[in-house]
């Protein structure tokens, strides 16, 4: 049987995400843009700042992970990956998807298998969380 079908979906309000806080949802440009671009790429340069951020994620942002990596139609690993961005350098998710064309193939590969072990650490703490839903 597989473990993740044991995790139920977990819903909470918006302003009790995490993320939302740290400004995973929101827009930047020109300078800015390109600052937090650099950024992207120099996190995940280093296997050690990825896995540190990566792991922080799971372990600080308690309602963003139980909305998100409860949700069968979230790509988890690219969640991990922008949620750490987000936390290493308040990167919005969507410069965190338009500079990972920028990061060099090696250093994806190497962060999506950090994300996927990161992932497991995740849905082995929580495999018998029980449905909720939080009202704000």
């Amino acid at each position: 049987m597989n473990k993740k079908a044991d995790i139920k979906r977990i819903y909470h309000h918006y302003k009790m995400w995490e993320d939302y806080k740290e400004g995973f949802y929101d827009n930047c440009s020109g300078k800015d843009k390109e600052l937090k671009t650099q950024s992207v790429i120099n996190m995940f340069s280093s296997p050690e700042l990825t896995r540190e951020y990566m792991t922080r994620v799971i372990n600080e942002w308690t309602y963003s992970c139980q909305h998100n990596l409860s949700n069968s139609a979230v790509n988890k690993i690219a969640y991990i990956g922008q949620a750490a961005c987000c936390l290493f350098n308040s990167v919005p998710n969507t410069v965190t998807m338009s500079a990972w064309s920028l990061v060099p193939k090696e250093d994806q590969e190497v962060a999506n298998q950090i994300a996927k072990e990161v992932l497991n650490e995740w849905e082995s703490k929580n495999k018998n969380i029980q449905v909720c839903l939080s009202i704000y």
